[in-house]
């Protein structure tokens, strides 16, 4: 199980999805950054100019006046935020957030990986376990079938009796060839987590074993204190946390609308003809300024009460959320460590029933070749045995399937 996950995070598509949207959201943080630095722009400029046309109004005659055709320019602009109301830092914050969201997904999608894989892995196990029972079990009831016929043609056995054990094993074979159907299925869908080519067939242990973890955790821990840490490290509880702060922030980003902005700025030109003064010259004039530009958004002062409103109720709607998200992981938690529990105590049970299902087979196959049993009760017996197998794998593949969906419920898978 270990190989496949770590086959998984290597090669699975929503994990490489995932980290691309982090190393996305890693840049949208530096980029919010930026906007602190300074703004300069660099400008040139060169084009035609007509001839100037003046109405005197008695200071000068009315006419057009020769200018220089040519013109061109030079400037250079810069400006520094001061003052945001906080929009600044606040988008930072946001972009902060969303990136640790990004981090969490990551680890989500691992988790939901692993527990897809696991399950895809026990079903396989289960099925190909189910295979071999039933593969020795054909084996079995054809061995009878061939007694039973070699003691039809003494005229010891009746034919009924054959017919009915030739259809216990083409009963069996059919149900063998269903699983081998679905043993495709399932193969297909762990090629295509695994993102292996489609030639790939994967063969599970032909053996699992209850690992001790399972064991310590149901023998030592204590659901309360279990409950009481799943809060902690469970990822939807994590997310719908800061889910909660980036709501916050989206208030406090409302808000600053409202607050005027304050920077400082430098701008120096060089132009081409001088034109403050008539004849125009053509000559170079040099202009610089520094100051500091207030913006005061007066219009969002009242744009800008919906946008509070309407993150003043994300809020609210963040917080039911995250209360929801935390009944459903106490919840999850505590079926998912009961089905863990009763499994495994059901289990001894179940191998107790295993075994008398197959001495009580032997014992009634064996009082059959000696005409003391029926050809019904060998049938009877040959299905309990076969009941027996499949749910001690089953419970086994329970066990196992619940411990995995507790860890990640508790955020450690």
């Amino acid at each position: 199980m270990s190989n496949l996950f770590e086959l998984a995070m290597e090669r699975n598509r929503d994990i490489k999805l995932s980290t691309a949207y982090l190393s996305r959201a890693t840049s949208v943080v530096q980029d919010k950054k930026n906007n602190r630095l300074p703004v300069v722009g660099l400008s040139a400029s060169a084009g035609y100019l007509t001839d100037v046309g003046v109405l005197g109004l008695g200071t000068m005659p009315t006419g057009y006046y020769d200018m220089p055709h040519f013109s061109n320019s030079f400037s250079l602009q810069a400006s520094l935020l001061l003052y945001s109301g906080g929009r600044l830092s606040t988008d930072i914050d946001i972009a902060q957030l969303e990136r640790n969201m990004a981090t969490l997904q990551i680890e989500k999608n691992k988790q939901s990986v692993k527990l897809i894989l696991a399950g895809y892995y026990l079903d396989l196990y289960q099925l190909y376990q189910q295979k071999k029972v039933y593969e020795n079990n054909i084996a079995i009831s054809k061995e009878l079938l061939e007694k039973i016929d070699t003691r039809y043609q003494s005229g010891v056995a009746l034919k009924s009796d054959k017919i009915r054990n030739e259809l216990l094993v083409s009963t069996f074979e059919l149900a063998l060839s269903r699983l081998w159907e679905r043993i495709q299925i399932v193969n297909n869908n762990m090629l295509a987590t695994l993102s292996l080519p489609d030639n790939t067939v994967i063969v599970p242990d032909t053996d699992i074993e209850i690992p001790d973890k399972i064991v310590q955790l149901l023998s030592s821990s204590k659901l309360e204190h279990l409950q009481g840490n799943s809060l902690k490290n469970n990822i939807e509880a994590r997310e719908s946390e800061i889910k909660n702060v980036i709501a916050d922030e989206k208030l406090k980003l409302a808000r600053s609308s409202n607050r005027p902005e304050v920077s400082l700025f430098l701008s120096g030109a060089v132009t081409r003809p001088y034109t403050f003064d008539i004849p125009a010259k053509d000559i170079y004039a040099n202009t610089n300024a520094i100051g500091v530009k207030v913006n005061i958004p007066i219009s969002n002062l009242y744009l800008s009460k919906k946008k509070i409103e309407i993150a003043t109720t994300d809020i609210e709607i963040s917080h039911i959320s995250k209360k929801q998200t935390e009944e459903t992981v106490r919840r999850d938690l505590k079926n998912n460590y009961i089905k863990c529990r009763e499994a495994y105590r059901q289990l001894s049970t179940l191998y107790k029933q295993q075994e008398l299902a197959d001495e009580n087979y032997r014992r009634i196959t064996d009082n059959y070749m000696e005409q003391l049993a029926l050809n019904t009760e060998v049938m009877d017996a040959s299905n309990q045995k076969l009941d027996a197998s499949l749910r001690v794998t089953q419970a086994k593949v329970e066990i196992i399937f619940s411990y995995y969906k507790l860890l990640k419920t508790l955020g450690e898978l």
